[in-house]
């Protein structure tokens, strides 16, 4: 039975640093073939997205829901208007926090960000994460949509708690899935926008049913999709809170987890290598 599958990108289809494994490659070709649509449901934007050699995808959610893609047509896009942007940085930068803006066409961070967003990369997870788009620069152009904030704290600052505490009730505080920290770093969406309304917008423009879809993530951020679609899985490599509200959990990224997940999702829920939820 063929499905639709959304794949997020780190940690799920991409190891950190690394490229993608030859197994979920070949196993996103095959479900593809027997009919398949496979789709890209990342927090990354459009501009961050790797090149994924030999595959290629029949959509992107990306922004975490704020932008969408069909075969190369925006059906979807949302953003932060620029006062209650300014208004958001401006609190930020107060409290010494070092800020990730993300627009389609780039992701801007100034010299300060870059370098500290480096050193906790090579702490906390030994390499660094390769982000296309970035864009060294103290200002984002007027016009440029901004579509989502990251923003980075060093290890005695305002942490990320605070903020998800004091920010205006517009936004939501979504914890990194980077592998830093989850006090040190975090992604500001605008409230009510997540991958799980990006996959329920993608089902209506196909006409799709919901319990024909399928969500593979492995963080935090992926929690609302994985829990919106027919199946929900979670990589085996998984942060708690996620596996906690999976259908399955698969195998690890390095381990055949795309594989697996996939032939679990088309089989009828046969339990393979993963281990089913329930």
């Amino acid at each position: 039975m063929s499905k639709y599958f959304f794949f997020d990108v780190d940690g799920t289809l991409l190891p950190f640093g690394k490229s993608i494994p030859e197994s979920a490659v070949y196993s996103i070709k095959a479900a593809e073939a027997l009919g398949s649509k496979c789709f890209i449901a990342s927090g990354r934007s459009l501009a961050e997205l790797p090149k994924f050699e030999n595959l290629e995808f029949d959509g992107y959610i990306c922004s975490a829901g704020a932008t969408i893609e069909i075969d190369g047509k925006r059906i979807y896009s949302a953003h932060i208007e620029r006062p209650l942007f300014d208004k958001l940085f401006a609190y930020l930068q107060s409290h010494g926090l070092y800020v990730l803006t993300q627009t389609d066409r780039a992701t801007y961070m100034s010299a300060e960000a870059e370098k500290m967003f480096k050193s906790l990369l090579l702490k906390y997870i030994g390499r660094l994460v390769e982000l296309n788009g970035l864009v060294i620069s103290d200002s984002i152009p007027e016009d440029e949509d901004v579509k989502k904030v990251l923003f980075l704290s060093d290890e005695s600052g305002y942490g990320v708690e605070r903020v998800r505490a004091e920010i205006d009730p517009a936004f939501t505080v979504v914890n990194n899935t980077v592998g830093l920290p989850t006090n040190l770093m975090a992604e500001i969406v605008l409230s009510g926008i997540s991958k799980a309304t990006g996959i329920e917008k993608v089902l209506s423009y196909f006409g799709a049913d919901r319990k024909d879809s399928v969500a593979v993530g492995d963080g935090s951020n992926d929690i609302e999709m994985v829990e919106y679609a027919g199946i929900g899985i979670a990589m085996g490599n998984s942060s708690d809170d996620l596996i906690a509200v999976a259908d399955y959990v698969s195998t690890d990224i390095e381990d055949d987890g795309i594989k697996n997940a996939i032939f679990y999702a088309l089989s009828g829920g046969f339990d393979g290598r993963g281990k089913e939820k329930g």
